[in-house]
């Protein structure tokens, strides 16, 4: 839906005029979701003044704010001590929220964004809480993300490596970036496939720090697509709901079980990648290699650390 603005107001009032019969809070939701763009940029912001001659325009999926699907985690991989589910979008990871969802004696090991989607690991008992947890610790197990992200890099793959610290706030979040000192964050990554200024990224965090992927890829210059809290401006004009951020293949070893699993992309990363000229197949060849891939599968190893010291 798109129309042009014929006066001055604010932008709640603007869509509820043109809507009908929807509370400001609805309208603030659609924003919220990334849903409204005022002359080709995405708008979050209700407060925001828009002027004569403003092209606004709603993404063609907004009705689907109306009737939300509750989606619950699925169970990807299951045994006596853990289970693996493939984390929805919107689905919080909270203590409470794994209790409602999975009932007692399931325990958090680690935690995605809320718009991030893909693998999850419960621990079933405390003790198996603790002994992944010092897993994640030693950086003994493999994780690897794939995300859209904007423009092209110039090289094919590299490494960042950075101290993180907090750098200020963002709708009441932290957000954080690379300064002199902090914590050590570690970001493998490697261009999957190209297309209309936008591409497909492979990252192999080897450190979990909060946002760390976000930031790495935004200190590139290549923020991942609509990640509004890390930047502004996009070259690409994606128009999509959330940041493209997938938690695709957890791989490691726990009480003697070499445990591997792989979580497929949701429906709405696969239209995006489309949708910016990469081909689904292209994709599907290049993760089914890089799983045999040495070099990207001993990435994680202890005696492979870069020599920067926490």
């Amino acid at each position: 839906m798109k129309w042009v603005a014929r006066s001055e107001q604010n932008l709640v009032a603007f869509l509820q005029g043109q809507l009908g019969n929807y509370s400001g809070k609805f309208v603030r939701k659609l924003l919220e979701a990334n849903l409204c763009r005022i002359n080709g940029k995405v708008e979050r912001f209700g407060s925001k003044s828009i002027s004569n001659g403003d092209a606004i325009e709603l993404s063609s999926n907004w009705e689907s704010l109306l009737k939300p699907k509750v989606t619950l985690p699925e169970t990807l991989y299951e045994d006596d001590s853990l289970k693996i589910v493939s984390k929805p979008i919107n689905w919080v990871c909270s203590d409470s929220q794994v209790e409602k969802t999975f009932g007692p004696h399931h325990y958090l090991v680690h935690r995605l964004d809320r718009d991030t989607t893909g693998l999850l690991i419960l621990a079933k008992s405390i003790s198996a809480r603790d002994g992944l947890m010092e897993l994640f610790k030693k950086r003994e197990i493999l994780k690897q993300y794939v995300t859209l992200v904007d423009g092209v890099p110039k090289e094919k793959e590299g490494m960042r490596q950075s101290y993180f610290m907090k750098k200020g706030s963002f709708q009441g979040q932290t957000t954080w970036g690379s300064g002199s000192k902090g914590q050590l964050a570690i970001t493998r990554w490697q261009t999957m496939a190209a297309g209309q200024k936008a591409s497909l990224i492979l990252c192999t965090p080897q450190t979990g720090r909060t946002h760390q992927i976000r930031v790495h890829m935004m200190e590139m210059g290549h923020p991942i697509l609509v990640d509004r809290q890390y930047s502004k401006n996009f070259r690409c004009s994606l128009f999509v709901s959330r940041p493209l951020l997938h938690a695709y293949r957890l791989k490691f070893s726990f009480f003697g079980k070499e445990i591997d699993v792989e979580a497929p992309l949701l429906v709405d990363i696969c239209e995006a990648i489309r949708s910016v000229g990469i081909d689904l197949a292209h994709v599907r060849k290049f993760l089914s290699k890089d799983k045999h891939d040495n070099g990207w599968e001993n990435s994680h190893d202890n005696k492979n650390r870069e020599e920067l010291k926490e």
